[in-house]
């Protein structure tokens, strides 16, 4: 039974320290029966016995393999039934071990492999020589034998507890850390049972089965021990998972700073959720041009608790938003918000953990101007009369109106903010904005042209079909990889031009590329399948999980 999940019920960690326990001891007693002078029958019958009916039970009450299950006790049964030939049940106890080490170390990284491995022989050998202290052989350097396995086990339990990145307040305030640091205790305990009784090994293996037992069952427990989270560090976005009732939410919080911070759940996390802070309760809302719902929250000074609630099941999430003195973020909360969190989210399922210092909407960037210029260049060229333009109040939005605006002027082209249907629609607004906009199904001669980070699924799905001039190709390798990164980190959220960048950003790469016209569309209006055009229905990762995007020009020149 190899359960390693932190979620694990009461049954299947007892079923599963009876499981490692009882193979461990019955593996022992046989590996170590050709150097002793009558079999220790009783111990290893009831050991074996237990170990069986541990692996049968699991059957029912855990859904194990009935094969695997069933192997597994007619192997620990063989042991004791062998005993009366020694060399047979070494072979059977060293088979016992090798099945305990395969079910425990399979999948872990080498370091982990060793320090599984090193916990199992340990406690097997350790187990035998206790159980047979009374019938071993003479001839055997019991002392040394101790003193090297002790020293193997403490090695190994401390250098799992300096890799397991718990070295701060962590390790006594969290269940696994605490865990991790007995273990350590423990070995360390049997190692100095080892020196100090290295004239009596005998007792050594008495005294220092209690400790050994202690290391191996506390290392079977810690797979169940849910791991704490990462500590929260003042401005940089918090990245988490919330268990409610029994289902794991990502959860979002940005930007994780004294007053109004925004949370939020992929839309795989369902609805009902609330989140309180101290006597406030918000409930989590969808928000136009976001995915998934989101609740605003006003986050005190220093530590506290975000609570995420369903029902009547609640989990915590510990924030730390620092001191008073930290700079405002106004852009993470406003109508911009889910666009500014969409970035701190693609640094952060890149392994970025840096303090968010600015939002998107809060400038236009050179590559956007320059891109918004060409489009604007490109639908002159094609004789475009005259363009209506949408914006809002952002200073990118402004900045970006103002280009749009000075680019048409040039060209001859009449700029409208009120709908000219003969024309066509560049909408430089922010997420929020550009649904309202689109959702009213204005129709245009010359189409619906969006700004480059509005190549989002939710804006994108608010129009039967649009354009966006673009520096990079949403179905390359890079940009597929960013969107499946991002939809296994959090729930199947799209990805956002935003939050690739800072994906690319974290990973020491950059958009680089010509402009070029993508088109997106809607499935249900794009029935014939052309070369070159991704379908991608609902499929996570994709850029446009319920339409296509598709190069419609050649690189735009200046």
């Amino acid at each position: 039974m190899h359960a390693t999940a932190s979620d694990v019920d009461a049954l299947a960690l007892v079923l599963r320290l009876v499981l490692l326990s009882g193979t461990a001891l019955v593996a022992g007693t046989g590996l170590l029966r050709p150097v002793t002078e009558a079999p220790a029958r009783w111990v290893s019958w009831s050991s074996g016995g237990l170990a069986a009916l541990a692996g049968l039970i699991s059957i029912p009450a855990l859904g194990v393999s009935p094969a695997f299950a069933v192997g597994h006790a007619v192997l620990v049964l063989a042991v004791p039934a062998l005993l009366s030939r020694p060399t047979a049940a070494a072979y059977a106890g060293f088979a016992a071990a090798a099945l305990l080490v395969a079910e425990t170390a399979s999948g872990h990284s080498s370091f982990q492999f060793l320090v599984d491995t090193t916990y199992t022989a340990v406690a097997v050998a350790w187990f035998g020589f206790a159980v047979h202290a009374g019938r071993l052989k003479p001839g055997l350097r019991l002392g040394p034998i101790a003193l090297t396995a002790a020293i193997a086990l403490t090695a190994a339990a401390v250098g799992q507890l300096l890799l397991s990145g718990l070295l701060d307040r962590r390790l006594h305030s969290s269940g696994h850390g605490v865990a991790l640091l007995l273990i350590a205790l423990s070995t360390v305990v049997v190692l100095g049972l080892a020196g100090r009784l290295r004239r009596d090994p005998r007792r050594i293996y008495r005294f220092g089965a209690a400790g050994v037992a202690a290391a191996f069952l506390l290392w079977g427990a810690l797979p169940a021990i849910p791991r704490p989270h990462e500590l929260a560090v003042p401005g940089v976005p918090r990245l988490v998972h919330a268990e409610v009732e029994g289902q794991k939410l990502p959860v979002l919080i940005t930007p994780q700073r004294p007053g109004p911070n925004l949370v939020h759940f992929p839309e795989s996390a369902g609805k009902g959720i609330s989140v309180e802070v101290g006597e406030n309760v918000m409930p989590a809302m969808a928000r136009p041009g976001g995915h998934g719902t989101w609740a605003t929250v006003d986050l005190p000074v220093g530590r506290s608790d975000v609570v995420i609630r369903r029902g009547d099941a609640t989990d915590s999430v510990e924030v730390d938003t620092g001191d008073a003195t930290a700079p405002a973020l106004a852009g993470a909360t406003g109508p911009d918000g889910p666009e500014c969190a969409g970035a701190a989210l693609g640094g952060l399922v890149a392994g970025a953990r840096t303090p968010l210092a600015a939002c998107p909407a809060d400038a236009l960037t050179p590559d956007d101007a320059d891109a918004l210029r060409r489009l604007v260049g490109a639908l002159a060229a094609n004789g475009t009369p005259a363009v209506t333009l949408e914006a809002d109040d952002s200073p990118r939005s402004r900045q970006a109106a103002d280009v749009v605006r000075a680019a048409a002027a040039e060209r001859g082209v009449a700029v409208s903010p009120v709908p000219q249907p003969e024309g066509a629609l560049v909408v430089v607004s922010g997420w929020e904005r550009a649904v309202d906009r689109l959702t009213l199904g204005h129709q245009y001669v010359w189409g619906v042209h969006l700004a480059p980070w509005l190549l989002h699924g939710p804006v994108l799905n608010s129009a039967a079909s649009s354009s966006v001039p673009l520096r990079f190709d949403p179905r390359d390798q890079r940009s597929l990889a960013y969107g499946l990164t991002l939809a296994g980190a959090f729930g199947g959220e799209p990805p956002s031009v935003a939050g690739f960048g800072s994906w690319l950003a974290a990973r020491g790469m950059a958009v680089r590329g010509p402009v070029t016209i993508y088109a997106a569309a809607q499935v249900d209006v794009m029935k014939m399948s052309m070369p070159g055009m991704d379908h991608g229905g609902t499929a996570a990762g994709t850029w446009n999980p319920e339409g296509t995007v598709v190069a419609v020009s050649a690189p735009l020149t200046p």
